[in-house]
């Protein structure tokens, strides 16, 4: 077979075009699977909150402090309403 054969380069392109498909295909699935973004995205935020932890504790100790603060104050102030309405 030579190079100028019509079926080698039939099968030459149609290989090339089925390596295309496949790369298309596997951006395509990494881009839908967002259970794996997920994933990948709560790892990420995990590890920054570890090293943080190890960097700065008394930063990280304040800031759990002011969420745990703020999460009560909410929950508190949701009992208070509904404690209300039901007077």
């Amino acid at each position: 077979m030579s190079q100028h054969d019509p079926r080698a380069l039939g099968v030459a392109d149609a290989q090339a075009a089925r390596a295309e498909l496949y790369d298309t295909l596997g951006q395509l699935s990494e881009r839908l699977n967002y259970a794996k973004r997920i994933d990948d995205a709560t790892a990420r935020v995990g590890e920054r909150i570890r090293e943080e932890r190890r960097a700065r504790p008394l930063v990280f100790v304040a800031g759990v402090v002011a969420v745990a603060a703020t999460a009560g104050v909410l929950v508190w102030s949701i009992a208070r309403k509904a404690g209300r309405n039901l007077r």
